[in-house]
């Protein structure tokens, strides 16, 4: 695991974004291992990590594709060649419906919706040219975000869907949030059992009207385990890859945690010591998400230490009595709290590699991008 006081990381300021390469690699393996052994596809979320890299690694893992959750991700990822992309949000905003059709035009895509009228606006912007869109129906898997909630309305966008020039109906996507952060196993197990028969039930529904669903998609890092014995033909995991303080609570059923290990951390300066049993960090609101439980690990911090947030720019760790602050200018490497918006955070990636050496990654497709 990575140190804090590795020379490689004393040039870079704080609050930084450190990616430990070995321990990606090693989750990369991982997830692409279990795939090939249930024999079902992986397409990665690329909401998670932003980065063209990543992406590529994951590609060249096994996976079918990248997904994305919103267009500028999807024109980051476009850009850089990256096959198979699935846009996994409905959209209904005509400027971005726009650039999608631009994308469209050049680059095979793949898209999902849960009303006629996306289905209209799309067809209105794609016009003649380029190659056709793969359209899936999003469906409200217990959730309640986005997404068709009976198994007729999904039936009535397919039928939309193959009404409409150059789109193709290609099946269904079904993502349960929702379950993928229980904490408990077997409370997970359930929750995963019941997305799934809520599916079957979309796909009977479709089947009985002379529709197949080529693709169904969905699933996550907490609950893949359970979603590997159908109906899923995919994956749509993220978080794997860096395993945040919030997924890091998460256990198998049979005990143990999950299978994959943290990559993803921020490395903080120690900039106040003034108070007895705690310090300070520069590492705030403005480098962590606050959406996630706090860092539950922290290199270079006495174990047992504590993290709260002090407000835009600081942190404060509460150490065990006995303790004395670190120095006045140390380092302490924190995971991160909720992984994807913590990345939106930062501009680019400090990877540190086996030997010490750290190459820097940018972080694509961030909002206000």
């Amino acid at each position: 695991m990575l140190a804090p006081d590795l020379p490689a990381l004393r040039g870079i300021e704080t609050p930084a974004l450190v990616l430990d390469r070995a321990a990606l690699m090693r989750n990369l393996a991982a997830m692409a291992e279990s795939a090939t052994v249930n024999r079902i596809a992986l397409r990665p979320h690329a909401k998670t990590h932003k980065s063209a890299e990543i992406a590529r690694l994951q590609v060249e893992a096994g996976a079918i594709g990248i997904c994305c959750a919103t267009v500028a991700e999807i024109e980051a990822m476009a850009a850089a060649g990256l096959p198979g992309l699935m846009l996994t949000t409905p959209v209904s905003d005509a400027p971005k419906l726009a650039r999608l059709a631009a994308i469209a035009r050049g680059t095979a895509l793949a898209l999902v919706v849960d009303h006629p009228d996306q289905v209209t606006m799309l067809g209105a912007h794609l016009g003649g040219d380029g190659p056709p869109l793969q359209v899936l129906v999003d469906i409200d898997v217990g959730q309640r975000r986005t997404g068709v909630c009976a198994p007729p309305d999904t039936v009535a966008l397919a039928r939309a869907i193959a009404a409409t020039p150059r789109v193709t109906f290609a099946g269904i996507q079904g993502f349960a949030g929702h379950v993928q952060h229980m904490v408990d196993a077997d409370e997970r197990k359930i929750a995963a059992a019941g997305v799934a028969a809520a599916l079957h039930a979309h796909l009977a529904a479709l089947r009985a009207a002379g529709f197949s669903a080529e693709i169904v998609t969905g699933s996550g890092t907490g609950a893949c385990a359970f979603d590997t014995q159908g109906p899923y033909t995919e994956l749509q995991v993220g978080s794997y890859v860096f395993m945040d303080a919030d997924y890091g609570r998460l256990g198998r059923t049979g005990g143990g945690p999950l299978p994959y290990e943290p990559s993803l951390f921020v490395l903080a300066t120690v900039t106040s010591i003034n108070r007895d049993g705690e310090f300070t960090v520069d590492a705030g609101v403005k480098a962590l998400a606050f959406n996630g439980p706090p860092p539950t690990l922290m290199l270079g911090a006495p174990e047992g230490s504590t993290y709260r947030f002090g407000g835009d720019e600081h942190g404060m760790i509460t150490m065990p009595p006995g303790h004395a602050a670190p120095a006045l200018g140390s380092r302490i490497l924190l995971l991160t709290t909720h992984c994807d918006p913590t990345v939106n955070l930062h501009g680019r990636y400090h990877v540190v590699d086996v030997d010490g050496r750290v190459t820097r990654w940018p972080v694509l497709g961030r909002y206000g991008s």
